[in-house]
This record gives structure tokens, sequence and C-alpha cells, in this order.
């Protein structure tokens, strides 16, 4: 249901209480016993459902421009980081919602390891409330190139074990594998996330784990893959 129709039913229904409230305070002003007390409480409720309609309102009304400079600084992001920081940055301060505000502070994370600034991507993200509400595929990218390779392993597996790894965060995993513990270990995590990677990464950590010299984990690797995928199987055919 769109937030505007959320919005219209909220406000009839603070209306219907308080009309409702005003009844049974008229009710018992002309002798009808026991509906004072029905009256205040609906009066009340009535006037704490406008309250919070008003409220997220406001909200709403704040995020038409946030998204907007959000949606400015996504389309930056691969081609002008520096523009994509601004953009994100003013997103951030116009928010209305904390939704809206994680999002931009993370584009804004992503726009600082852009132009280079690994350092301003961390502070981006430590501003993001509540600390679940991060985006672990972020977060990692950012302490992988801050040289904290086993926080980004960590988040990035926190993130497989909910299944919420993505492709990306897939190939980060394999690289962060390689850097901290080698090509075995990197084919290992290629092999465990071999759905999520797809063929054709798999094919590249193949390729990788070739030249590497790590012939055994590779011949595991390949060997499922063409049990799993026909696809694979008639490329690796062609190519052999």
């Amino acid at each position: 249901m769109r937030f505007r129709t959320r919005a219209r039913l909220a406000i009839s229904a603070s209306l219907g209480a308080m009309l409702l409230g005003l009844a049974a305070l008229g009710a018992s002003g002309v002798g009808v016993t026991g509906l004072r007390l029905v009256g205040f409480v609906l009066l009340g409720l009535g006037g704490v459902l406008a309250a919070v309609v008003r409220w997220r309102m406001e909200g709403y009304e704040a995020d038409v421009e946030a998204l907007a400079q959000l949606a400015i600084a996504r389309a930056e992001l691969e081609s002008n980081p520096t523009a994509a920081g601004w953009a994100a940055s003013k997103a951030a301060a116009a928010a209305g919602t904390a939704q809206t505000r994680n999002r931009a502070l993370v584009t804004l994370a992503w726009a600082a390891l852009g132009q280079g600034y690994p350092e301003r991507a961390k502070a981006a993200l430590d501003r993001i409330r509540p600390a679940y509400a991060l985006d672990l595929y972020c977060l990692a990218a950012v302490e992988h190139t801050r040289g904290q390779t086993d926080l980004a392993i960590k988040s990035l597996e926190v993130a497989r074990t909910f299944g919420a790894l993505t492709s990306d965060g897939a190939k980060l995993l394999v690289d962060c594998y390689l850097s901290a513990e080698g090509i075995e270990r990197a084919v290992l995590a290629a092999f465990q996330n071999r759905k999520v990677l797809g063929p054709a990464n798999c094919e590249q950590v193949l390729t990788a784990a070739r030249l590497a010299g790590a012939n055994d984990a590779a011949a595991k690797l390949e060997s499922v893959l063409r049990n799993e995928s026909p696809a694979f199987a008639v490329a690796g055919a062609r190519a052999g």
C-alpha cells in the first residue's frame, strides 16, 4: 500500500475517532451514563493519530528533496564520485526518514571510496542508525580498502549466513581471501559461493588458480561446475 493511501486511511481513522468521541461526550451530557470516559479516550486517540500522520507527512515531504539528490548521486557515482559525494551529502542532510538517510550515507561512502578516501567512507558508515541497517557489502569494501581485510571477510560472511550476499559481494569475498590466505582459500570461497558468483566469475577464479599452480583446488571447483551448469560444461568442452 502506497504512503499517500496509508496517510488518507490514517486521517480518516483519526477523524472518525474524534467524531465518535464528540458524540459520546454529547450523549453523556444528556444523561447517557458511562460514555464520558469513552468520549475522552476516543478524542485522545484521534489526536494521537493525527499527530502521527502529520509527523509522517513532514518526513515524506522532506524525503522528496532528499530522494531527488540521492538519484543524482547514484547517477554520478561511477563517472564523477566528487559530484556524487556532494549530492549524497545533501540527501543525507535533507532526509526526513532514517531509511532515506541511511541510503544516502551508503552512497556517500561509495563516493568517498571512489575519490580514494576510505576513512571518509568509514565515517559516513559510522553515522548509520540503527547499526543493523549497515550495507555489509559497502562496509566490507571500505574495510578492505582500509587494510582491514579480516573485518571485510567477517562482514561478508555475515551477509552469506543471512542469505544477503550479492554477486559483487561474493567477488569481493574471493578477493579478500586471496589477499589474506592465498589462492586455495580463494578457490574454496568461490566453491562455497558458486551459485551467487555464476559460471563466468567462477571461470575467472579457475583461470587464476591454474596460473597460480593450485591445480587440485581448481579441478574440484571445475568438476562441480560441470555437473551443475550445462552452459559451463559446453564452454569447457569448447575450450578443451
